[in-house]
C-alpha cells in the first residue's frame, strides 16, 4: 500500500506540534530576554540587550563570569574522566564473561538514583566532622588528608563534580559496551591469535571502532553538564559565597527567587548559545572524522 500525504501528516504531525511548540517557545524566551519584566507580572517594556550588557560588563558581571567558569570546569573535569571510566569499565565488562551479569548492575545502579538523591548522599559524605571520607581518613590513619570538602571554596565544585562522576560513569559504560559488542568478534580473536594482549587489543581495536559512542557519550554528556542544576541546590545552594554557581542555578535563583525575569531569559539565552556552540561543532567534526 503506497504511502499517502494523508499517511504523513498523521504519523509526523504530532512530532511536528511537539518541535513547533519548542522552538515557539525559544522564540518566547529570546524575546523576554530582551525585555524589562521584573516582578510577578509581564512587563513588555522592549529594552534590547540591556540584560545581557547587565550580566556581561554590568553589576552582576562578576557572578556572572563566576558562573560561567563553573561551567567551563564541569565540561573539562567532568567529561573525560566519565567517558574514559566509562569505556575503561564497558571492556572489562566485556572481558569478564558470565561475571558481567552480577557486575552490570553495580554500576548501572547509581543511575537510577535522581540528582537530589545522589546531591543528599554526597554531601553527607563529605560532611567534615561525620561524613565517611573524613572518618575514613582518619579510621587509617590519614587525618592530616581530612578536608571540609563542600565547605571549602577551592574544592566544592570538584566534590560535585565528582559526585556527577560517580552517577553518570554507567551511563557511559552502557553505551560503550553496546559499541564493542557491535565490533565483529573475529576482528578481536584475530589480534589476539597474532599475539596482542588485552591492553594491545583494546589500544588499537576497540578504541578506533567505538568514534561514533565517544561522539554521542561527549555530546550527552556536554549537555548534563549545561544544564547541572540539582547537585548544586542540594549540595551547596550555590555556596560557599557564589563559588559552586552554574548558569541554570543563576536562572533559576534570578527568575524565581528574585523575580528578575528578563535577566533569568537571557541566562538562559546563553546557555542556548553554549550548547550550539560546543555540540554542534563538535558533532560535525565526528561526522566527518567518522566518514574520512
Amino acid at each position: 500500500m503506497p504511502y499517502t500525504r494523508a499517511h504523513v501528516l498523521l504519523f509526523l504531525g504530532p512530532l511536528l506540534l511537539i518541535v513547533l511548540l519548542m522552538y515557539g517557545m525559544m522564540a518566547w524566551t529570546v524575546a523576554i530576554s530582551m525585555s524589562d519584566w521584573v516582578g510577578l507580572a509581564p512587563v513588555w517594556k522592549f529594552n534590547g540587550l540591556q540584560n545581557f550588557r547587565t550580566l556581561v560588563v554590568g553589576a552582576l558581571q562578576e557572578r556572572f563570569f563566576t558562573n560561567l567558569r563553573n561551567n567551563v570546569i564541569w565540561l573539562v573535569v567532568f567529561i573525560v574522566p566519565t567517558a574514559s571510566l566509562g569505556l575503561l569499565l564497558a571492556y572489562g565488562l566485556d572481558l569478564s564473561g558470565k561475571a558481567e551479569r552480577l557486575f552490570r548492575p553495580l554500576f548501572l545502579y547509581p543511575l537510577t538514583l535522581s540528582f537530589v538523591v545522589t546531591g543528599t548522599v554526597w554531601a553527607w559524605m563529605y560532611d567534615p566532622e561525620a561524613g565517611v571520607i573524613n572518618n575514613g581518613l582518619r579510621m587509617v590513619g590519614l587525618g592530616r588528608w581530612a578536608q571540609p570538602w563542600i565547605a571549602d571554596p577551592g574544592l566544592a565544585t570538584l566534590c560535585l563534580i565528582g559526585a556527577a562522576i560517580w552517577q553518570y560513569t554507567g551511563f557511559a559504560m552502557t553505551l560503550y559496551l553496546a559499541a564493542i559488542r557491535d565490533i565483529p568478534r573475529e576482528t578481536m580473536e584475530a589480534a589476539r591469535v597474532d599475539g596482542a594482549s588485552d591492553v594491545q587489543v583494546f589500544r588499537y581495536v576497540v578504541v578506533p571502532n567505538v568514534g561514533h559512542a565517544t561522539m554521542i557519550v561527549t555530546a550527552l554528556l556536554i549537555l548534563i553538564t549545561l544544564k547541572v542544576f540539582d547537585l548544586v541546590w542540594v549540595m551547596t545552594f550555590g555556596g560557599p559565597g557564589i563559588s559552586t554557581e552554574v548558569l541554570p542555578f543563576f536562572m533559576f535563583v534570578a527568575t524565581f527567587r528574585q523575580q528578575f525575569v528578563g535577566i533569568g531569559a537571557a541566562i538562559s539565552v546563553i546557555i542556548l548559545i553554549m550548547a550550539v556552540a560546543v555540540v554542534v561543532p563538535y558533532s560535525w567534526w565526528s561526522m566527518r572524522r567518522l566518514q574520512v
